[in-house]
């Protein structure tokens, strides 16, 4: 865990020095061609991933046709890319040089060409080579960009670290993975390898349609420099997702694909929302105190237009990294839960596209970021009432777990609120007032834990004590 850490912290750090040095429309670029890759890279993959996880068998011929197709499939698809370059950059990014554009297309290769090794040493829980792997390539990536951007290469700059990162995250994946791959005559032996293929794809291009396709819908009724803001705004306010929660699911999902007692898959379910809830929900207070202040100091003036969107959606990211140790176990569970979570994830990233579409055409990224707060609430409650059926979790239980956490929550919330509040009202300046408040109701924070919810706290030692490798989790589920 530590790993991971250090690895996502140096990669976000680049991103903040980036911030600095290089245009919000430079942002746009990379994040209109970001949406082209990871489109591509969905239809490639195809679920292979997620059923290579969950497989309870893997043959050697099953696993070198799924190398061999995703392999050239991302090939073909970077060929295209470089060719529709031009006519992309007219429509979604307008005035940017399509050959930013083309220089991000190899990405799409590489990371076609890792993705069965990838899942390989997710399914045989190599956490420690996957960490080490992604520390050496951000490292590596966020220098070599930053000192790009301190030369003036602008976009290139964003270029250079995206693509040098994904080809030392494919060499050695590879490296670390080889060992792993079956081997040996496998004819005639069962596969599961597209076990849950199809609800996996299904569940992928239901986060790219709601995650990504936003960034379309935003980039085509506005500009490349509000379109960065958008951008800038929806990666820090979901970090607490993709940096927090998608690194504890990559050890959940096969944790529970590996259980086969339905009662134990519960209690894992249970266990990591309420973990992940008591990680990530005091960040909601303290996140929305120090924007007004913290991103214009940190980044400039110039950004000052993404922290009404961030506050917004860091209410988002929040809720679904906690939503997301629920959507682990659904997968991981397989069967009835799987289905249903695809079709859940399906529904809500129509709805999702559609708000967006209204909402950035009344009320421009704001609008945008409104739209992403409404649709979750519904994909949290057909979470909650629907699909923790499948797993024997009945709907008030989930409310019944976080309850003590949420009120700890409530009242760092409004300690925050009332400090923030009065430091405005006597003339302090947005950053000291921030500070202040988020202090505050940290502390506050600390006491309510303390007093209301100590079972709470001496389980999430207990998890943390294991993540690091100090002493074994007594409960025995991952965290």
């Amino acid at each position: 865990m530590a790993n991971v850490v250090v690895g996502q912290g140096l990669w976000y750090a680049s991103f903040f020095v980036l911030a600095i040095l290089v245009a919000p429309s430079d942002f746009g670029v990379v994040a209109v061609a970001a949406v082209i890759v990871n489109l591509t890279i969905l239809f490639m993959s195809s679920g292979v991933g997620g059923s290579l996880i969950i497989a309870r068998t893997l043959d050697a011929r099953s696993v070198r046709r799924e190398v061999i197709r995703t392999s050239a499939t991302g090939i073909v698809l970077t060929l295209l890319f470089v060719a529709l370059a031009t006519p992309i950059a007219h429509k979604f990014a307008k005035g940017s040089d399509p050959n930013a554009l083309r220089a991000l297309a190899p990405i799409i290769a590489l990371i076609a060409v890792a993705i069965v090794p990838t899942a390989l040493l997710t399914k045989n829980m190599q956490f420690k080579r996957i960490a080490l792997i992604t520390i050496s390539a951000s490292f590596v990536g966020a220098v070599a960009g930053v000192i790009a951007a301190a030369l003036g290469a602008g976009v290139w700059a964003l270029v250079i670290r995206l693509g040098l990162y994904q080809v030392l995250v494919c060499v050695l994946t590879w490296v670390a993975a080889v060992e792993l791959f079956p081997r040996g005559d496998s004819r005639g032996a069962p596969s599961g390898a597209r076990e849950g293929a199809r609800a996996f794809l299904a569940i992928a291009l239901a986060a790219f349609v709601a995650w990504e396709g936003d960034t379309m819908v935003v980039a085509g009724s506005t500009n490349t420099t509000q379109v960065g803001f958008y951008a800038l705004a929806f990666s820090l306010a979901y970090a607490p997702l993709s940096q927090v929660s998608w690194t504890v699911g990559s050890v959940l999902l096969p944790a529970v694909a590996s259980t086969q007692e339905r009662e134990a898959v519960r209690q894992q379910a249970l266990k990591a929302s309420r973990l992940m809830a008591l990680l990530l929900l005091p960040l909601l207070p303290a996140s929305i105190a120090l924007a007004p202040g913290l991103i214009p100091t940190l980044l400039g003036e110039k950004w000052s237009a993404a922290v009404v969107p961030f506050q917004i959606l860091i209410v988002v990211g929040v809720g679904q990294g906690i939503l997301n140790m629920l959507g682990e176990v659904f997968a991981g569970a397989g069967g009835a839960s799987l289905y249903r979570r695809a079709y859940t994830d399906v529904v809500w990233a129509v709805a999702t596209l559609a708000a967006i579409a209204v909402g950035v055409q009344l009320a421009g990224i704001r609008g945008a970021a409104a739209a992403h707060l409404i649709t979750f609430s519904c994909l949290a409650a057909a979470y909650v009432w629907w699909v923790c059926r499948t797993i024997g979790i009945a709907p008030g239980q989930i409310g019944a777990e976080l309850r003590q956490i949420a009120l700890c929550v409530l009242v760092q919330a409004a300690v925050t609120a009332a400090f923030v509040g009065v430091l405005r009202s006597v003339g302090a300046s947005a950053l000291a007032a921030g500070l202040i408040g988020a202090a505050a109701g940290l502390l506050a924070l600390a006491l309510m834990l303390r007093a209301f919810a100590p079972g709470v706290v001496r389980e999430a030692r207990s998890a943390l004590g294991a993540a690091i490798g100090r002493r074994p989790d007594p409960a025995g589920a991952p965290a």
